[in-house]
């Protein structure tokens, strides 16, 4: 864990940590999702923060062409690893004390929602495909039919991958209005601003601007963090929240 690369932008009583190298990978497909020396490494990362493992809930992202990348999966105790060993979902979202949440990365943007006045929590995975989902608007949506107001709400956006390394060789939604400002054509591919674009969500969704906030570490080209983009297709790097009181 780098110091340096925490957020501090959450109040007293949310504990948001991010993982590096240094901690080992979070997840090992190879030997399996819950055994290994992944899972050694989630334990060890949560026990290092002062969270038993036993207290987080795992968050199991799905990919396929039957996935709508826009699953908002609300969890409490009895969906921690103490009982269940994952719950799949692009974002969860608690309203529990002492649960952790706990997402594996390596370039996707592990995104953190938090509203202070009702103590509600969620954790995003923004890839391409949640992106494109309107995750971000969606899950902001999600706090505020429970109550929340959504210029209270903090957002911090985790090491993740910038559109200066986020190149693609095809993208079918270049042209479309919304994506304008956050697509580049280049002459090696196309450069997606992932960032630019749930930022711009946020603020229409009614967050303000000086409570959203973005890790300026590039995983393409930090040494310290797994990056799928640059070829590491086995390491993760993990992002545990949890309202601590």
């Amino acid at each position: 864990m780098i110091q340096t690369d925490q957020p501090t932008c959450f109040p007293p009583g949310v504990l948001v940590r991010v993982s590096s190298k240094y901690n080992g990978t979070v997840l090992n497909k190879a030997v399996g999702t819950h055994e290994g020396v992944g899972m050694t490494n989630r334990q060890q990362f949560c026990s290092d923060n002062g969270v038993e493992y036993r207290n987080v809930v795992y968050q199991r992202i799905k990919y396929g062409d039957d996935h709508t990348y826009d699953v908002i999966t609300d969890v409490d105790a009895s969906d921690t690893t103490e009982y269940v060993s994952e719950r799949a979902g692009d974002a969860l979202f608690t309203r529990s004390v002492g649960v952790g949440l706990f997402l594996p990365v390596a370039d996707c943007i592990a995104t953190v929602i938090y509203d202070p006045s009702h103590k509600y929590l969620a954790l995003l995975h923004l890839g391409r495909h949640s992106t494109m989902a309107n995750l971000m608007s969606k899950t902001i949506d999600h706090f505020v039919e429970r109550g929340s107001k959504a210029e209270e709400l903090i957002i911090w956006m985790a090491p993740s991958v910038q559109k200066s390394h986020y190149v693609m060789q095809y993208f079918d939604h270049k042209d479309e209005p919304e994506w304008q400002g956050y697509v580049e054509v280049r002459d090696d591919g196309i450069y997606l601003d992932l960032h630019g674009y749930n930022h711009s969500q946020a603020l229409e969704h009614g967050v303000l601007a000086k409570n959203i906030h973005q890790s300026d570490v590039n995983t393409a080209i930090h040494p310290d963090y797994y990056s799928h983009s640059q070829g590491d297709k086995t390491g993760r790097f993990a992002v545990l929240a949890i309202i601590q009181s």
